[in-house]
């Protein structure tokens, strides 16, 4: 089903009001910072890859890889990646030393300052707050913003006794899908569906987790493009484990905010058939007042 963000908000209040929607944040809540959305994040590792390559032995360079992913990008995206990925883990393995190439993508994340849709999502009442993003702005957001408790509770995917210590109590976490800074690695970068299903994988505790959450919750997604992968990942992932039909009023939903151009008639098609219902904006601005109106009424308490 489609909504316009008129339509879509007492929806969500009304969620809100029973304690049960959850928030998953993409990487567009962070474009404001200054962070690169999904495509500038791939434009971003090929140049960090062709540093690399440029720094090498030449027996050892990947240049007609690298030529290579700058025209495919966009055709082939995960072979593209998958490609680059390897190479890295290949000279690695020879002895490379690739620590300068995670340097710059710490550095890309610690520069960042919170924006208004970090301060926005950890001021409301969201029962959790799931990111697939590195860095560490909604933390930030929220020691600004006095929310101390929250940040205590501020875990990885491998933090998994942590996770369910807070399901269990009640308590709200940040819970980053993809880990968090301290977890980049040039070669271990979570970029690709294969990417996404070997975290699950070796972490089958952390999927429990997700799943419970879905489980019991309704969950809004806000700073994701209709083809983020990511996206679909989590979704698919879900529908699979669950085996669960678009039928009946009486399950968990999911709602992704979209702009308009984003949405095409097979877009809405497939995200109905996987419960999930499309929230249609014009301006990206409009998305931020719909987050504010939000965390105006319905707060998080600063005691908790």
């Amino acid at each position: 089903m489609q909504y316009t963000m008129t339509e879509a908000l007492p929806i969500m209040k009304r969620i809100l009001s029973e304690g049960r929607l959850s928030i998953f944040a993409g990487s567009g809540i962070s474009v404001d910072s200054g962070l690169p959305a999904w495509d500038g994040f791939i434009d971003k590792y090929i140049e960090i890859c062709e540093k690399l390559n440029n720094s090498i032995d030449p027996s050892l360079r990947f240049t007609d890889i690298i030529s290579d992913a700058k025209v495919s990008k966009s055709k082939n995206l995960i072979s593209t990646i998958s490609a680059l990925k390897g190479k890295v883990k290949e000279i690695k393995k020879r002895g490379v030393n690739t620590d300068f190439c995670e340097d710059e993508l710490n550095g890309l994340f610690y520069a960042a300052k919170p924006c208004e849709y970090h301060k926005y999502i950890v001021s409301t009442n969201y029962r959790h707050i799931i990111t697939t993003n590195y860095d560490s702005l909604l933390e930030k957001a929220a020691d600004a913003e006095g929310y101390m408790g929250l940040i205590t509770r501020s875990y990885s995917y491998s933090d998994q006794q942590n996770l369910s210590i807070a399901i269990y109590s009640g308590k709200t976490a940040i819970i980053h899908a993809h880990g968090k800074i301290s977890d980049i690695k040039l070669d271990q970068f979570v970029l690709t569906e294969d990417d996404y299903r070997s975290i699950m994988k070796h972490n089958p505790g952390f999927r429990l987790i997700i799943n419970s959450i879905f489980l019991t919750n309704s969950v809004l997604f806000a700073g994701y493009g209709g083809s983020d992968p990511h996206f679909e990942d989590i979704i698919s992932d879900l529908n699979m484990t669950l085996n669960w039909d678009n039928a009946g009023d009486d399950l968990p939903r999911c709602y992704i905010m979209l702009r308009k151009d984003k949405v095409t008639p097979i877009r809405e098609f497939l995200n109905d058939k996987h419960r999930v219902d499309i929230i249609t904006f014009d301006e990206y601005s409009q998305m931020k007042d719909f987050l504010k109106d939000l965390a105006d009424e319905y707060p998080r308490s600063k005691t908790i």
